[in-house]
């Protein structure tokens, strides 16, 4: 079961932006994204995004779509990275069909921005639990 939990998470999807070109500020990029996917409980599609750093509140992230005319903003868990990173990754958390934005990180800056589980998030990992823990039982017998 905690193997199987682990490899959810570290198997999660990690998408190297295409470009990841900075936009203005060390804290903003322009991205593509390939598939639709999930931020505070709204399901944004594929596309570009324009994602920066509030510049009011730095814990907060606004993820935008100018061809939509979509924005959500998210509130994140700033935290060092070991090294500073060479490209802007977004990395997922999935289940199914199911892609959950879980970290930004941008080129050259030291910090990454994890985002906190959505209730529908929490609610889909549970339930990947129970069946890990059910599939892992039924083969231990």
């Amino acid at each position: 079961m905690k193997k199987q939990m682990l490899s959810l998470i570290a198997g999660a999807v990690l998408l190297l932006c295409y470009g990841g070109l900075p936009v203005a500020a060390h804290d903003t990029v322009r991205v593509q994204v390939p598939l639709d996917f999930q931020v505070n409980g709204q399901l944004l599609p594929a596309g570009d995004y324009i994602i920066k750093r509030d510049s009011q509140e730095p814990k907060r992230l606004l993820i935008q779509s100018p061809e939509r005319k979509l924005m959500v903003i998210v509130n994140t868990i700033p935290h060092s990275l070991s090294k500073f990173p060479a490209r802007t990754s977004l990395l997922f958390r999935s289940y199914g069909e199911q892609h959950f934005l879980a970290e930004v990180r941008v080129a050259g800056n030291e910090n990454g921005y994890a985002l906190i589980k959505s209730k529908a998030e929490r609610k889909l990992a549970q339930a990947a639990e129970a069946k890990a823990k059910s599939s892992d039982a039924a083969t231990s017998n």
